[in-house]
């Protein structure tokens, strides 16, 4: 997994740890919390370190509620008290200086850490946790096996951060977690006072907390100063860089050579030939390193023809027990369409999925189209597969007659290859199960595929892959998911789960969260009844204002849309101009440094401002649509 690694973490790093899946990323955060044994080398800690570490999967004591949770973060406080006393006692009894001074320190810094975790205020900072968080007030006493995984990590996570640990070890802290939650861990992350270590396939979550990148790739660790954007440009250009002066090197050793050949045999030469093999023998080789270009290849069969109305939900209302989740909720999905659908965790996403695919029941109607063949990725998918299969075994189990023969192939395609395919699933990582899922779904021809939370486990590579690959799908999509990069530019329609009901909104996962944004800083300051009264003035708006409305947003998104070209176009005139100047060579080792950052920058920002142009054109095009 590792071979001889060394890196240092300061007591303000903000670090992304990154790789492949399989690379070791978990692998090394359990190895620094403690929890792992590694075969040699040493990790040196400060005596009085705190750490507190998120692993990916854990298991739950259900019988616990969030509060109950959240008080074990004060299980040191109670612990430092009880040895406050012991220290202050066996500082007086101490017989040498050197003990004296020790004793001192240890004293000293159970005050500091009692200080921190502010000793006498533990129900106010759980209750105001727990709520930032996003808990309401009856879900603080409720049992952990009344909520779902995601509410049941926050409150790990509440737990965590009021420990107020000096490093933070986070494996995937979004995974389970919905956009607002993911917008309130990153607000309180970058502001928190600790070091982070933090593995995440979130690039924009990576981004915004981090400013040092660790790859683990190959058994070692490439460490940069950057974030994750940042760190792939300069990545690209240090191998390019690197490429070129080893072919430079080899063109030197190749006419050194032929030198050597020409005088070696020449008495009065000899020792000139002699100098310059001593000389080849002591210069330093340039090694290119290798680039990892295994790819995922996904690619989806041609959609086999569906009639036009692909499924329709009508009046459906479910609940558990006195729990409402839908009331009355309608929807209508038409073929080709490729849909996202988002909400808060328990609004009832991964519900309304096994409703329409017959896996929970419900009040209603649900019905499917003519000729409609569905294929659903379940959350759980990667679990689901029995663990006693091999990776060979479960795709021929899951491949349809006339696709048997192209197992192996598309095997291959996912990254199963030679002797993988023999590999039992219960070896496999989070990230080979989710590929393994992916891949078993291909192996039947479908033309509505259902998607929960499919990026789960999978690294950032592999997601960008997926992304393009349901970008070309000809058949229709309802998507799950929390992640903000893989939705942008994803899709333009977007079912927001809220209020029992389902939302319909035509815009970008960007917009949408401006939006929400925006709708929220409105209401900040309004009483309660105020509120309602501003959405019946809103419903009781005139067919004249609305259109004068639509005409102002269309001039508005215009101006949007033409400011942005003009960036997009000013920012990559100023990335061909840089990226002339770095790869001419010949630059301090200082400004190089600084082009690389600005180019990752300029990289990100181009991303950044390409994606929003895209949902500001497409708002524009339904906009242009409508007054006409």
């Amino acid at each position: 997994m590792f071979d001889e690694v060394s890196f240092f973490i300061g007591s303000d790093d903000r670090i992304g740890l990154v790789g492949r899946n399989g690379a070791g990323k978990s692998t090394l955060l359990k190895i620094l919390a403690g929890q792992q044994q590694f075969d040699k080398g040493t990790i040196g800690r400060p005596k009085e370190l705190t750490m507190g570490y998120l692993p990916q999967q854990m298991d739950h004591d259900l019988h616990l509620s969030p509060w109950q949770v959240a008080e074990k973060a004060f299980e040191e406080a109670q612990q430092l008290n009880a040895s406050l006393e012991r220290i202050e006692k066996d500082l007086m009894n101490a017989t040498t200086d050197e003990e004296a001074m020790e004793l001192a320190t240890l004293l000293a810094h159970a005050h500091e850490r009692l200080n921190a975790l502010g000793a006498g205020d533990h129900d106010m900072q759980v209750e105001r946790m727990l709520k930032g968080i996003g808990f309401t007030a009856p879900d603080l006493h409720r049992p952990l096996s009344e909520l779902s995984g995601g509410w049941r990590m926050r409150a790990e996570l509440a737990r965590i951060l009021l420990m107020q640990p000096d490093l933070l070890l986070l494996d995937e802290p979004t995974n389970h977690l919905d956009l607002p939650a993911i917008q309130w861990l990153e607000d309180l992350l970058r502001t928190y006072p600790a070091a982070l270590v933090l593995i995440s396939h979130d690039k924009t979550f990576l981004d915004r907390l981090t400013k040092r990148t660790l790859e683990v790739f190959g058994g070692k660790i490439i460490d940069r100063k950057v974030p994750w954007s940042q760190y792939v440009e300069l990545r690209k250009v240090e191998r390019e860089q690197q490429a070129a002066a080893a072919k430079d090197q080899q063109k030197y050793i190749e006419e050194t050579e032929k030198l050597i050949n020409k005088f070696r045999a020449k008495a009065s030469k000899a020792a000139f030939a002699q100098s310059l093999i001593n000389k080849l023998d002591k210069l330093e080789r340039i090694e290119v390193e290798d680039e990892d270009l295994r790819k995922l290849l996904v690619k989806f069969p041609p959609a086999p023809q569906s009639g036009k109305l692909v499924a329709e939900v009508k009046n459906v209302s479910k609940a558990y027990g006195d729990k409402v989740i839908f009331r009355n909720a309608e929807l209508t999905i038409a073929k080709g369409e490729h849909l996202a659908m988002v909400g808060a965790n328990g609004t009832g996403k991964s519900t309304l999925v096994r409703m329409v695919v017959g896996e929970e029941p419900y009040e209603g109607a649900i019905k499917l189209g003519h000729n409609v063949i569905l294929g659903y990725y379940a959350q759980d998918m990667p679990e689901r597969m029995d663990p006693r299969r091999t990776v060979l075994e479960t795709a021929e189990d899951a491949a349809s007659e006339d696709n048997r023969v192209r197992v192996r192939a598309m095997l291959g395609a996912f990254m199963f290859s030679g002797e993988d395919v023999d590999k039992k699933v219960k070896v496999l990582s989070g990230g080979e199960r989710a590929r393994l899922a992916l891949c078993c779904m291909l192996l039947k021809p479908l033309n509505f595929l259902i998607l929960d939370e499919p990026t789960h486990h999978l690294d950032i590579q592999s997601k960008d892959v997926l992304k393009e690959a349901l970008k070309n799908y000809d058949g229709t999509f309802l998507l799950v998911s929390h992640d903000r990069d893989f939705l942008t530019g994803l899709t333009h329609r977007i079912l927001e789960l809220d209020e029992f009901r389902i939302r319909d909104q035509h815009m970008d996962i960007l917009e949408l969260i401006e939006k929400r944004k925006a709708l929220q800083g409105a209401d900040i300051g309004k009483s309660s009844t105020e509120r309602p009264k501003a959405k019946q003035q809103e419903k009781g708006g005139n067919e004249q204002r609305d259109r004068r409305e639509r005409d102002k947003e269309r001039r508005r998104v215009q101006n949007q849309v033409e400011r942005l070209e003009k960036q997009l176009a000013e920012l990559e005139r100023e990335e061909k101009e840089l990226q002339a100047v770095v790869m001419k060579g010949g630059i301090a080792p200082a400004e190089l440094e600084k082009g690389y950052t600005r180019l990752g920058e300029l990289a990100q920002r181009i991303a950044e401002t390409m994606a929003e142009w895209e949902g500001a054109s497409t708002r524009l095009q339904e906009l242009g649509e409508e007054v006409a």
